[in-house]
C-alpha cells in the first residue's frame, strides 16, 4: 500500500514543488496585470537607484541632485571603504568599469576601491564614461551625499530618504564599517529619521542595531550570484525568522523575479514593507513592467529611471 501510494503521489508532489518554485515566473508570464485602473488609490515609494542613474553618472552628486529635482521619495546609494577607511559612494569593488585616471585611461579589475586613499580616489574621473559633460564628476564621500540631501530637505521642507547599501567586502578595512556608518548618520541632523541602511549581509544590520536601535534597516534578499527561485525560501526561512524575533527589519527588498502576489501578501502579513527591483543593467524597466510590480502589491520600486515611475504615479493619482 505504501509503495503504491508513493508511486501515485510522487507526480503530484513533484508538480506541487515545481509550481511553488516557478510561481513567480508563471505569475509574470501568464497572470500579471498591466491594468492601471486596478491601482486606483494605491500609494507607493519611488526609489531612485544610484540616483537618477539614466540621466547622470551613477552614485555621483549630479545623479543625486537630478533625483532630488524629480522629487523622488527615496534615493538608493552604495557605500564602500577606501584604503584610509573613509566611506565613499561607489557600487563596484573595482574601479575598472567607470573610472578613468587623469590621462583618461581606464583602470583595471586589479584596481580595488580599498587600494586607494580618499585623496587618490578623488582624482579619478567617473563621469566621462557616461557623457563628456560629466567628466568633472568625482567619487563622492557618503557625508557629501548626505549633506546634499539634507540641504534639499531643509530648503524644500521635503523628507527624501537616503537608503545606503553596505557593499560586503572580505577585507580587514571593513571590520568596523558599522561603527563608522553609525557615526556618519548620527552627525547628520535627525539622521535616524531619513537615513536607512540595507545589505545582503545580515551581520552588518545586526551590528548597526546594536549601536543605534533607532536606525532603520532593510534586508536585501537574493544576492547577485544566488539562484533566486530556491534562495528565496532559504532567505525567508533563515533571515526573516531571525528578523521576526528581533523585530529589527522594517522592510525587505526582494528581486522582482522572486515575487508573486501571494509572496508579497505573506511578507506583508509578517509585518514587512516590500520594495522590489529588476535588473537594470541591460535596459530600462518598462512602464508595463512597473504596472505588473504594483499590481502584485509591492510598496515601492527601485529604478534607474525614476522619472517614468513618477509619471505613472501621477496617472494613478489622477484616477481619483
Amino acid at each position: 500500500m505504501t509503495s503504491r501510494f508513493l508511486l501515485y503521489a510522487t507526480p503530484f508532489l513533484l508538480l506541487f514543488v515545481g509550481l511553488s518554485l516557478f510561481e513567480p515566473y508563471l505569475y509574470r508570464e501568464f497572470f500579471s496585470s498591466t491594468d492601471i485602473d486596478r491601482l486606483k488609490g494605491k500609494e507607493f515609494m519611488v526609489i531612485a537607484h544610484k540616483g537618477a542613474a539614466k540621466q547622470a553618472p551613477e552614485n555621483t552628486l549630479k545623479a543625486i541632485q537630478k533625483a532630488l529635482d524629480l522629487r523622488v521619495d527615496m534615493i538608493e546609494i552604495d557605500a564602500r571603504h577606501t584604503k584610509d577607511e573613509q566611506i565613499v559612494v561607489f557600487h563596484d569593488a573595482t574601479l575598472k568599469r567607470i573610472a578613468r585616471d587623469s590621462l583618461g585611461h581606464h583602470l583595471t579589475d586589479k584596481d580595488s576601491v580599498h587600494d586607494y586613499t580618499l585623496e587618490q580616489i578623488k582624482k579619478f574621473d567617473v563621469g566621462s564614461w557616461f557623457a563628456d559633460p560629466f567628466k568633472t564628476e568625482r567619487i563622492p564621500t557618503l557625508k557629501e551625499v548626505l549633506d546634499l540631501v539634507n540641504e534639499h530637505n531643509v530648503e524644500f521642507n521635503d523628507d527624501v530618504i537616503i537608503l545606503v547599501e553596505i557593499k560586503h567586502m572580505n577585507h580587514p578595512h571593513y571590520h568596523d564599517f558599522a561603527e563608522k556608518m553609525v557615526e556618519v548618520i548620527r552627525n547628520e541632523p535627525n539622521g535616524e529619521d531619513w537615513i536607512f541602511v540595507q545589505s545582503y549581509e545580515n551581520e552588518y544590520l545586526e551590528d548597526i542595531h546594536e549601536l543605534d536601535s533607532l536606525i532603520q534597516t532593510k534586508q536585501l534578499m537574493i544576492g547577485e550570484d544566488s539562484a533566486p527561485l530556491i534562495a528565496f525560501y532559504v532567505e525567508t526561512k533563515v533571515h526573516l525568522g531571525h528578523a521576526k524575533v528581533s523585530n529589527r527589519m522594517k522592510a525587505l527588498n526582494p528581486e522582482w523575479k522572486t515575487l508573486s502576489p501571494r509572496r508579497v501578501f505573506a511578507l506583508h502579513a509578517g509585518g514587512y514593507e516590500v520594495y522590489t527591483y529588476s535588473d537594470n543593467s541591460n535596459e530600462l524597466v518598462t512602464r508595463d513592467e512597473m504596472l505588473k510590480m504594483l499590481n502584485a502589491g509591492v510598496d515601492g520600486i527601485i529604478t534607474d529611471n525614476p522619472e517614468v515611475l513618477i509619471e505613472l504615479r501621477n496617472e494613478i493619482r489622477a484616477l481619483k
